[in-house]
């Protein structure tokens, strides 16, 4: 198995177990921007105390700049995000996000990038795709109707297919740990700002601080192996890879959060893991 994909595997893998446990988080009232802005923060101090003591970090005015873009395009979509699920039902949104992501990401990548893909890839594409919409909707496959909810998230999918690539084009030049350290912290000001404009700066004083450190901890390890994957692999690839966190959040929520099991959504688990078979060869 070539690093790339065992680097991406576990960064996503990392992620799932944040994303549970923001899914806690959210059944449990907390709010979604102050926990998301907290957990920026919390994930930018992990990465900075694990630069410091296992690596060489080094800062200059161009690597600034870069995570200030990229951090900005992750703050912007957070909030359009947030915007969207107030519009529309999460479990309508997920799906059409996720498919539509990996799809824009990996058509994107191998223009901008010039990567090579074969036939097999496409096929595991087409096949990720497809188990990712099956697994994240409850009611199978449904194409969803076009409103403002949906047009929200499509601009989320964009803004999240730009800040991919450009991570990608960073990474030619900076290093992982560097590159996710400054991104975390050009988002939580960016986000801070958008919480005291709109009035919700108490709800950010007043989440639950301790519990949301662990999530960030595996975010910032997910973020850290992520960026970690791209510097020695294909962004069409490696992205693509991301229909396994749908399996494992979909795992984890069965096991932990006690969510409904559906049979439809096995079927999708091994129709991903077919997938990614066949993004790797």
């Amino acid at each position: 198995m070539e690093l790339w994909l065992v680097l991406a595997i576990l960064s996503y893998f990392s992620y799932s177990i944040s994303t549970s446990m923001d899914k806690y988080f959210m059944n449990e009232g907390y709010d979604t921007a102050g926990t998301t802005t907290l957990k920026m923060f919390f994930d930018g101090i992990i990465l900075l105390m694990f630069g410091l003591l296992f690596f060489d970090l080094t800062f200059t005015f161009e690597s600034l700049l870069g995570a200030s873009v990229i951090g900005i395009l992750y703050a912007l979509s957070a909030i359009i995000y947030f915007t969207s699920l107030k519009l529309k039902d999460v479990d309508i949104i997920m799906p059409y996000f996720q498919s539509f992501a990996i799809l824009l990401i990996f058509i994107s990548s191998t223009v901008l990038f010039n990567e090579f893909v074969n036939l097999y890839n496409c096929v595991g594409v087409a096949l990720i795709l497809i188990g990712v919409y099956v697994v994240l909707s409850k009611n199978g496959f449904k194409v969803p109707t076009l409103d403002k909810g949906i047009f929200l998230i499509s601009v989320v999918v964009i803004l999240n297919t730009v800040y991919s690539l450009a991570v990608k084009k960073l990474l030619f030049d900076i290093e992982p740990i560097t590159l996710a350290i400054m991104m975390y912290f050009s988002a939580t000001i960016i986000l801070s700002c958008y919480m005291f404009l709109s009035g919700k700066q108490k709800k950010l004083l007043d989440t639950k601080k301790h519990k949301i450190i662990l999530s960030s901890f595996f975010a910032a390890t997910g973020v850290f192996l992520l960026y970690s994957a791209l510097s020695v692999g294909n962004a069409s690839k490696v992205y693509s890879v991301g229909g396994l966190e749908s399996v494992f959040i979909f795992i984890f929520a069965s096991l932990f959060l006690k969510e409904k099991f559906h049979w439809h959504r096995l079927i999708g688990i091994f129709i991903v893991v077919a997938g990614i078979f066949l993004i790797s060869l």
